[in-house]
């Protein structure tokens, strides 16, 4: 998602800065071949250095401040891994004015060098809607090599930004040098270790901000975890003079206020018409359904363009055209909402798997998601999902604080996490098994709520007309590629339902062979492959990042198998499954497991239940018993043995 506030008008006034640090930044001629200890040597890449210089400069007789930005890379290559991570090279040109120099070479260790050819640089567009990139390969790229690559951009004077210095892979010797006239005035806050930063007087009316950061571990890609936002990291402000962060949340506060909330219904006329045109129908007995009879209008009759335009933040562009930019769709609600004297907040929060909100100091990286946040129903819209209607907030926002602005003011917020009751899938099955045909049939009565139950129809309202057995497949029978339903019923598929946690349902059958294995005069019913298939934890190196989830959510499974007629059940025992990890003498999550027998019917109890958002790192190892629990259960099996 595109950070919201890179599309706001300039909260400060515009600024300007002096001797160009980037000019007489270069490579050294000869550079020399590193010498790495056997441990680096194991690594697949390693960064000799990384060095960040920006420079806020002044031309002179000018008023107006310049913004450079150089990066210098030194990275060993030592395996096929690291050849594929780093025979690449992306350059984001998102507020980028000019590209000053890029220049890249790879070193052999027999000295032999290889130059970028710079026509090779090719241009991409509006990557995954952040931009467009300026991408190039250069040859040589191979074990036991060192690429090292320098460029220099001009970019949009803005007065904030962010230094990611922790990569995937280690990083020897990392520099953030800020550089800018004494006149700028400055703030900065190092994240995740990020040491404090040295300011030196520079000969012109200068100074610049230095930090040297030594051997940085790489950041591990782990599953439940949020690496991203865990890297080490530095925010600053640079302006001619830094309000306080009262002054400049006050300062986004008036703006959301002028340019959203503050829009008078009256003075667009077309467009209420045509949307009370479309509701006229629709039922609107309390605030929930207006609210989702507005989502539903704005999804069905306007396009969301991902590119700038300002034409079509403009609310009569957006209503002729039918489409409208990200920010030019919240105006299209708050403008209804206002119309129907709908009471809301405007939120901005940040994707928590990428940077956890910080009230403490003003960034972008605060401003990644605008959220409509309504009081009494105690919901969210996310106004740029296609399937807006009234929810829970999106999952990468819950647990995390926000900023909720509304026409009498502003307020800090942590966004509630939906109760672990509130997201549950639970499949009641029937299985029977054919000794004679060598055939199982399973008959499911399926619900989901919360999250699972959005998702859940987002993919239905998709598939239905494209592809239904894919929708089939992946609900009911993901893993069982020979499946075949004999019958498939959805109830409450509609979005709006969300609103109450309606779940959805599934009823369904189906035949498959492949969960039966004949051996000898036996039968092994594979049962616990019907659950789809699951996630399993291993960890070949120690643990880096505490565990953090996507959502709470509980499980709940109940088998009913009848004992086929002349046969025996065998290895019922191994069913028993007991895993929990408590913390504070409360279940932080469980996999429990049982069986009974009654009347020749086997009945098993299955229950998988995440109950905290985050747990620390040293609860991993029984966390992890509790995921592999799961996985285990899904390759249970049932010896029936002839009697």
């Amino acid at each position: 998602m595109r950070t919201f506030l890179s599309t706001l008008l300039l909260i400060f006034i515009s600024f300007s800065a002096s001797a160009q640090l980037y000019k007489s930044h270069n490579w050294v001629e000869d550079q020399e071949f590193y010498e790495l200890t056997a441990a680096e040597q194991e690594e697949s890449s390693i960064a000799i250095m990384e060095k960040y210089l920006i420079q806020y400069y002044q031309p002179v007789l000018k008023k107006s401040f310049r913004l450079f930005e150089t990066k210098h890379s030194i990275i060993r290559i030592n395996t096929d891994k690291g050849i594929k991570n780093h025979n690449r090279v992306y350059i984001p040109m998102r507020n980028v004015k000019q590209v000053i120099d890029i220049k890249a070479r790879v070193t052999q260790s027999n000295g032999e060098v290889n130059y970028l050819d710079k026509n090779n640089i090719k241009e991409l567009e509006n990557v995954k809607n952040a931009g467009g990139y300026k991408i190039f390969a250069i040859e040589g790229v191979t074990t036991n090599s060192q690429l090292e690559i320098i460029y220099t951009l001009e970019n949009n004077t803005i007065n904030l930004g962010s230094v990611v210095v922790q990569k995937d892979y280690p990083v020897k010797e990392a520099i953030v040098i800020i550089r800018k006239p004494r006149v700028l005035k400055y703030r900065v806050k190092g994240y995740n270790g990020f040491p404090s930063m040295q300011t030196e007087k520079v000969a012109g009316k200068k100074e610049a901000l230095t930090a040297t950061i030594n051997n940085i571990d790489g950041m591990t890609d782990e599953k439940s975890a949020s690496p991203t936002a865990n890297r080490m990291k530095v925010s600053y402000q640079v302006a001619m003079g830094i309000p306080s962060d009262a002054v400049m949340w006050a300062r986004l506060e008036a703006n959301i206020k002028t340019n959203y909330i503050d829009i008078r219904p009256r003075r667009h006329h077309a467009l209420i018409n045509d949307y009370k045109t479309f509701v006229e129908t629709k039922s609107k007995d309390n605030s929930a359904e207006i609210i989702n009879n507005i989502c539903e209008y704005i999804t069905t009759t306007y396009n969301v363009v991902r590119t700038p335009s300002k034409e079509l933040f403009q609310l009569k562009h957006i209503f002729a055209q039918k489409q409208a930019t990200e920010r030019g769709i919240i105006r299209l609600y708050t403008c209804l909402l206002n119309s129907e004297s709908i009471d809301y907040e405007f939120v901005l929060t940040s994707d928590r798997f990428k940077h956890k909100f910080d009230a403490t100091f003003f960034s972008q990286s605060n401003l990644q998601t605008p959220l409509l946040f309504f009081k009494d129903e105690n919901k969210y819209v996310e106004p740029e999902d296609i399937n807006a209607r009234l929810n829970f907030p999106p999952t990468e926002t819950i647990g995390n604080q926000g900023l909720f602005i509304s026409a009498n003011g502003r307020r800090f917020s942590r966004i509630e996490t939906p109760n672990v009751e509130d997201n549950v899938i639970q499949r009641d099955y029937s299985i029977s098994v054919d000794p004679e045909n060598l055939v199982t049939m399973v008959n499911c009565n399926q619900i989901n709520t919360g999250y699972r139950a959005t998702s859940a129809r987002g993919a239905y309202k998709y598939l239905k007309t494209k592809d239904i057995n894919q929708f089939k497949s992946f609900t009911a029978a993901n893993g069982i590629e020979d499946a075949e339903f004999l019958t498939f019923n959805v109830e409450n598929e509609r979005l709006s339902l969300a609103a109450n946690n309606t779940p959805i349902r599934f009823d369904y059958s189906y035949e498959a062979e492949s969960l039966i294995d004949e051996v000898n005069e036996d039968i092994m019913l594979n049962f616990g492959k019907v659950v789809g298939t699951q996630n399993e934890l291993y960890q070949e190196s120690e643990r880096v990042n505490p565990i953090e989830l996507n959502s709470l959510i509980t499980y709940k499974y109940t088998f009913s198998i009848p004992i086929p007629e002349g046969y025996e059940a065998k290895g019922l025992d191994d069913i028993v499954i007991h895993k929990t990890v408590d913390i504070k003498n409360e279940i932080a999550c469980q996999f429990i497991s049982n069986y009974t027998i009654s009347n020749n019917v086997i009945t098993i109890n299955a229950i998988e239940s995440y109950d905290r958002l985050t747990m620390p790192l040293d609860y991993y190892d029984t966390y992890k018993d509790v995921v592999n629990a799961a996985y285990d259960f899904s390759k249970k099996s049932i010896l029936f043995k002839k009697i």
